[in-house]
This record gives C-alpha cells, structure tokens and sequence, in this order.
C-alpha cells in the first residue's frame, strides 16, 4: 500500500521538479538580458532611453518566465490534486 502511495507522491513530484528546472533557465535567461542590457549603458545615454531599452531587451525573456510560471502553478496544482485524489480513494484497511 504504502509504495503505491509514494509512486503517486513521486508522479506528482517529478513533473513540478521538471518545470522547476525550466523555470532556472528562463530565469537565467532573463538575467544575462538584463546584465547586458545594464552593460550597454552608457553616460551619454538619458535614463528614459536606458529605461527603454531594457524593456525592449528583457521583454521577451520576462514573458517566457512568466508563462511558465503559470505552466506551473496549473500543471503543478492539477498533479497534486489528482495525486491526493488517488491516495484519499485508496482502501486503507
């Protein structure tokens, strides 16, 4: 009994490990556009102009990272849900 419940533990855990790795490359992602967003300054430059082109630079990685964010909190939730819904209907005597 109890190795089908940490196969189900298990189940619901290696996905959000998964997702979680995609998360540290996106992150990463983001802060090396935003390191050479920041090294690309120059004295010359106004901040509004500098402030635009961070945006426009780090836009992208932002978005991925966000996204799969929300990838896993529904993925991440749907697993645990399902996997607590399978162990609640195990027969426990």
């Amino acid at each position: 009994m109890w190795i089908l419940v940490a196969g189900y533990l298990i189940a619901a855990v290696l996905p959000i490990i998964g997702f979680a790795r995609l998360l540290w490359r996106t992150q990463r992602a983001l802060d090396r556009e935003s390191a050479a967003a920041v090294a690309a300054h120059s004295d010359a430059m106004s901040w509004d102009a500098f402030d635009a082109q961070f945006e426009s630079r780090t836009d992208g990685p932002r978005r991925d990272r966000n996204a799969v964010l929300w990838d896993i909190g529904l993925v991440g939730s749907g697993l645990v849900l399902g996997a607590a819904t399978s162990i609640a209907a195990l027969p426990w005597n």
